[in-house]
């Protein structure tokens, strides 16, 4: 179970519009996670359902069948179909205001919720058409952190990078092959690179397909409640 809040995170690190804008009331999308680590390559299939009111469901069916219910209180429920047992835990990290797919949902694409993580905005420049700004991480961070850079193009995020304080990145996300998803455009394409030393690191490609609107979107894992008679696992 603890990999499954791991690879929650991870994604994690994966509706407020203007009046003008389409605003849905359910979206989903299907998802397929390759991860290459020390030369062993996983996989992840799933589908993710995020309604406007911030529920977000994810349902594993490769390699395992779980069930990943969050909202945006940062109450979590990971439910092991198989084993009918689930783990629950309330966390600020696991709130969907704070999943990168939000910001996307949300068209709130300027700052990737940098800003409302404690990071302060350094400087912002320009370079062959491309936006670049530098942020400075909160003191609970800064001993980890130095910066972190957020590249867009043409208003859309294309690069995401953390670096330590020696100036070397711990973290890169490169965000490509954008879709329109309602009245936003959507990353359908996700690289994220995790460096865990000069040599290892990990690297994740995501990919996001058949999205649906509304009343499109079926309700059978959004309406989801878990067993009763669940064994209820603690950590």
């Amino acid at each position: 179970m603890k990999r499954w809040i791991f690879v929650f995170y991870s994604l994690a690190f994966v509706l407020q519009t203007s009046a003008s804008q389409y605003v849905y009331q359910k979206v989903s999308m299907e998802m397929l996670t390759r991860t290459t680590r020390k030369g062993l390559i996983s996989t992840l299939k799933a589908k993710i359902f995020y309604t406007s009111e911030g529920k977000m469901v994810s349902y594993y069916s490769d390699p395992r069948e779980m069930l990943v219910i969050n909202n945006k209180n940062g109450d979590i429920s990971m439910y092991d179909i198989k084993d009918n047992s689930v783990t629950q835990k309330q966390n600020f990290l696991f709130r969907t205001d704070q999943n990168q797919m939000f910001y996307f949902l949300e068209n709130n694409k300027s700052d990737l919720g940098l800003a409302k993580m404690g990071f302060a905005l350094k400087e912002t420049k320009f370079e062959d058409g491309l936006k670049i700004s530098v942020w400075t991480p909160p003191f609970s961070l800064a001993r980890e952190i130095s910066k972190v850079e957020l590249v867009h193009e043409k208003n859309s995020p294309i690069f995401l990078g953390y670096f330590n304080i020696k100036g070397k990145a711990i973290k890169k996300a490169y965000f490509y092959n954008y879709t329109q998803v309602a009245s936003v455009y959507f990353p359908a394409s996700v690289t994220q690179i995790t460096f865990e030393n000069d040599k290892d690191s990990i690297v994740s490609k995501v990919s996001y397909s058949n999205f649906k609107l509304d009343q499109e979107v079926s309700d059978e894992y959004l309406q989801f409640k878990i067993p009763d008679n669940a064994k209820v696992i603690l950590n």
